[in-house]
């Protein structure tokens, strides 16, 4: 009889299957370029709902593209609004008005 996989080596291999899958999507969204927001809209919701589910993180890069009230991509000049405000980055969801505010890096 063989021996039963350890719980801890299951969750690390299903993080693990996780953090590639969020690579592969993320990868779809960097190359689409909004020409099919359909399919933007539906990647970027399984981008948040495989990291709530496995416990991945996002990179921030990408998390900072997708609305979290409407779950959308959100793409500047399409569907957001992007204005600079007293050392802040205002990225505004037209769809549902919803307002991000990312600080300005000095360093960068």
């Amino acid at each position: 009889m063989s021996r039963p996989i350890s719980k801890s080596k299951r969750q690390s291999e299903r993080k693990k299957n996780a953090s590639e899958s969020l690579l592969f999507l993320s990868k779809i969204l960097d190359e689409d370029n909004f020409t099919r927001p359909i399919l933007s809209d539906s990647v970027a919701r399984s981008i948040l709902r495989l990291g709530k589910r496995h416990g991945v993180r996002i990179s921030p890069k990408i998390y900072q593209k997708i609305c979290r009230k409407c779950h959308v991509y959100l793409v500047p000049g399409k569907n957001s609004r992007i204005r600079i405000s007293n050392g802040f980055i205002l990225n505004t969801c037209i769809t549902c008005n919803r307002i991000y505010r990312f600080s300005l890096d000095k360093n960068r």
